[in-house]
């Protein structure tokens, strides 16, 4: 997330946050964002598209759904966890599909 003249940061920090990024071992590579938005008709947003670890998460009071672990945050943000990675996706980024029945049980 670019945020750029806010807070003092200067472009230098920028830099520093765009090699900070590109270095991510979750982000996706130029390729993947061209086939992304390709494919999608959207433009990539890392700041919906790229995966949070929980460290990275908002830092205050927030629900957590005993279910899945995601967390709502009190300030309206809404983070879904991937049960396979551990990682968050920010509300509104990738879809989850979640089985609700075991329609193989009787």
């Amino acid at each position: 997330v670019a945020l750029g003249g806010l807070g003092g940061r200067g472009a230098a920090d920028d830099d520093e946050e765009e090699d900070e990024l590109e270095d991510d071992e979750y982000g996706m590579t130029d390729d993947e964002i061209e086939d992304f938005e390709s494919k999608w008709g959207v433009e990539y947003d890392p700041y919906f598209d790229e995966p949070y670890e929980e460290s990275e998460l908002p830092v205050g009071k927030y629900k957590e759904d005993k279910s899945y672990g995601d967390r709502r945050y009190e300030n309206g943000e809404v983070f879904y966890k991937d049960e396979a990675t551990g990682l968050f996706y920010r509300q509104g980024s990738r879809p989850r599909a979640r089985k609700f029945w075991n329609l193989n049980s009787s």
